[in-house]
């Protein structure tokens, strides 16, 4: 059957740019360098075309792994409703202990910043948005905007403050887990990789809650009612510190949902989250 066919073109075709090094961090002991990688997704046809607000992803895995792949069939969802969407990788307790991954999402942030016009980015509208571990680093991402103790790496001078961060069922507050180790549900080994050792001095500086403060830019969480990998009371708290803040904070509690649920990456969440990102961000 032969036909012609009159198509209207009503959403741009995407583009994905794979395997960009963001980043050159030691490796093997220091005696090496490892490429940190990130891919771009973002309009096909660029030139001319306004700049966009950029999300930054980041996969979860207990902090000992990330594939930057995972979710990025779901991010698109967000490309086509009008964002550059990047997925990093970031280094992993395997490797070294915390402040590293936050270090690499930071600058993660400012190697999107410092090639806005080359990605179709706008520099005054980036979010950072993450899942469980990624949540985490997302969370202290967006609470220690240019904090000098955690501005090193490639692109210095750069700015890594975010305009918006969405916490997916992150573990903000790491404070309680010595003294409550029975009621959470952090696996022991996990938090003594990720800060090299456990203190109450560590889990404090690598907790989101303890930084938030008037400046801190606005904030949506969203956990599980039935998360029983990280506390929602982590949620809880970081919603109440928000608050108290002055900080524009929308919390949602999926009814039923499990750590890392489908239910979190459907169309009616989308929707919210790009409400509040273009609430956010203009």
């Amino acid at each position: 059957m032969k036909q012609m066919l009159r198509i209207a073109p009503e959403r741009e075709a995407l583009t994905l740019i794979a395997g960009t090094t963001y980043a050159r961090v030691p490796s093997w002991y220091g005696f090496t360098r490892e490429d940190l990688k990130m891919d771009i997704v973002l309009p096909k046809h660029t030139e001319g075309h306004a700049p966009l607000p950029a999300v930054l992803w980041l996969c979860g895995g207990a902090f000992c792994v990330v594939d930057r792949s995972v979710w990025m069939p779901q991010m698109v969802e967000f490309a086509r409703k009008g964002y550059v969407v990047a997925s990093a990788n970031y280094r992993t307790s395997n490797a070294v202990p915390f402040p590293a991954p936050l270090l690499d999402v930071k600058a993660a942030i400012r190697f999107l910043r410092a090639h806005a016009a080359e990605y179709c980015i706008d520099p005054n509208r980036i979010a950072v948005m993450g899942e469980s571990a990624g949540g985490t680093l997302a969370s202290l991402a967006g609470v220690t905007g240019d904090l000098p103790e955690f501005e090193q790496g490639d692109w210095p001078g750069v700015s890594s403050a975010v305009q918006a961060v969405v916490d997916f069922y992150g573990l903000t507050d790491m404070s309680t887990l010595p003294d409550h180790s029975e009621d959470e549900n952090v696996a022991d080994w996990t938090m003594q990789a990720f800060l090299g050792g456990v203190t109450p001095e560590k889990l404090e500086r690598a907790s989101a809650v303890h930084y938030v403060n008037p400046s801190t830019p606005p904030f949506m969480i969203l956990h599980g009612s039935a998360d029983i990998t990280v506390s929602i009371e982590n949620s809880e708290r970081l919603y109440e510190r928000l608050c108290a803040c002055g900080v524009p904070a929308e919390y949602c509690i999926l009814e039923g949902a499990a750590h890392g649920d489908d239910m979190f990456f459907q169309e009616p969440v989308y929707q919210r989250i790009d409400a509040f990102l273009k609430k956010a961000m203009g």
